[in-house]
């Protein structure tokens, strides 16, 4: 394996385990209808809105990123659940594999419980790891999905995955 590979598996490693696992939803969510859909370039207006105020480039929308985080969100809700392998270091690299997404770097956000984008963004930028995540400057590109549930606690799943693709700069 090559030095950049192995160092590519470890960047990877810690922008996950910066992610946590418990996508733990605020005490207090407004009694608020929940949206029914994403819409990525309003995410993403959010959450460069933070970056550009904190001195980094805005990330740019990937359309493939968004299908991956779609998927993966759809999966968590048919689980009910935010644990699980899927969020793992070699859990995003399958999924970015299994799409033929070449990275060099990944993070994944997940959030469940939140009705909509402003409040999972909101919880994303007050949970320190998370928010390590959106500000990371090395990661350009991102995608979000949302997959709903009228079974379970959370009933919204939220999947932000940021990437640097490879050959990117």
């Amino acid at each position: 394996m090559s030095l950049i590979r192995i160092l590519s598996a470890l960047i990877l490693c810690v922008a996950v385990a910066g992610c946590g696992m418990t996508g733990k939803t605020p005490q207090t969510v407004p009694n608020v209808a929940r949206e029914r859909t994403v819409d990525p370039a309003r995410a993403l207006a959010l959450i460069n809105r933070h970056r550009t105020a904190n001195g980094l480039a805005p990330l740019i929308n990937d359309p493939r990123l968004s299908a991956i985080a779609a998927e993966t969100a759809r999966e968590l809700a048919r689980r009910n659940t935010l644990r699980t392998r899927m969020h793992t270091p070699g859990g995003i690299k399958k999924r970015f594999n299994d799409a033929n997404y070449a990275a060099v770097r990944g993070a994944e956000n997940l959030g469940a419980g939140y009705p909509t984008l402003v409040l999972a963004v909101e919880g994303w930028k007050t949970s320190r790891e998370h928010n390590k995540n959106l500000l990371n400057g090395e990661l350009t590109h991102a995608g979000i999905g949302l997959a709903l549930t009228d079974e379970g606690q959370f009933k919204s799943f939220w999947v932000l995955l940021l990437a640097r693709p490879d050959g990117a700069t």
